[in-house]
């Protein structure tokens, strides 16, 4: 017993080794990094100790609210899109195409835009809605769609929301169709060809079969989408900027404003505290709302 109790004890000393290159790497990337935010947004600028007073500043300015509606907007725009069509396109390539060689390839394709440099992409699709020159208008003008003044995708709030948020959709749905692609290979065959047998049709297979195992994946889709939009910059930077006004001035956007454009890093840091505690909140909640367990 006491030699089970050393060798455990061994074990145990090991595993600490084994971990501490991988704790002391978090340690110094996550937490050095979050305790100088917490100082800095506590403090003034010449350091002084100031109290909550940068977290009042930041709260009670009007356009960190219009820039979290703006945020909100965009959500609510990208992800039940990204959600839906990568879901269908998921078990559309599930169920129809059969041979590996086929799946490789849309495999392939399906990776592209993830791994194109969001500024890249953020170039690209300024060619495309740019007033003037911008390849949207000259096709619509050619095809009979447009007929004398061209449109300003990127100049009405409407329109230019609508346009980032299509870049955002371009890139992410690859994504979300490779989660659930993935999710639809653990599904077992035993339980399709049993419903099959049962006479059940392809919405009662999916929503019965399919979904169930899928299930899990909503909550890593969401969480890891959320996240995203909080801290998407560069296509939006480069399309419209935040604007016109504050329309497309998601609250990255803001945060960065706040801090290079004002040089207020107190206000900044305590921004990112909030952000950062928010989003804690908002992925218990949805760990809750969505738990993790199948049934």
């Amino acid at each position: 017993m006491r030699a089970g109790r050393q060798r455990l004890s061994r074990d145990e000393r090991l595993a600490y080794l084994i971990l501490l290159p991988a704790l002391g790497a978090v340690f110094v990337i996550v937490t050095i990094p979050f305790v100088l935010v917490i100082i800095q947004s506590l403090s003034n600028e010449d350091g002084s100790f100031i109290g909550f007073v940068n977290y009042s500043r930041a709260l009670g300015n009007p356009l960190l609210y219009e820039a979290i509606k703006a945020t909100g907007v965009y959500a609510v725009i990208v992800l039940p899109i990204e959600i839906l069509l990568g879901l269908s396109f998921s078990v559309l390539v599930h169920r129809t195409v059969r041979r590996p060689g086929l799946r490789a390839a849309i495999y392939v394709l399906a990776i592209l835009p993830l791994v194109v440099p969001p500024v890249a992409i953020g170039v690209i699709a300024r060619l495309i809605y740019a007033p003037g020159y911008g390849v949207l208008n000259v096709i619509l003008e050619r095809w009979g769609l447009m007929h004398g003044q061209e449109i300003n995708w990127l100049g009405d709030p409407t329109l230019a929301m609508l346009a980032v948020a299509s870049v955002d959709v371009w890139q992410w749905t690859p994504f979300v169709y490779l989660v659930f692609f993935s999710g639809l290979q653990t599904v077992p065959r035993e339980s399709v060809e049993a419903a099959q047998i049962d006479g059940a049709g392809w919405w009662a297979q999916f929503r019965y079969i399919d979904l169930h195992y899928l299930r899990p994946l909503f909550i890593l889709i969401i969480v890891f989408r959320l996240a995203d939009v909080l801290r998407v910059f560069d296509h939006v930077f480069i399309l419209t900027g935040g604007g016109p006004g504050t329309a497309t001035q998601l609250l990255s956007l803001y945060m960065y404003r706040v801090e290079f454009k004002f040089f207020d890093s107190g206000q900044a840091a305590a921004l990112a505290v909030v952000v950062l505690v928010s989003f804690s909140l908002l992925y218990t909640f949805i760990a809750r709302v969505l738990p993790l367990e199948r049934a």
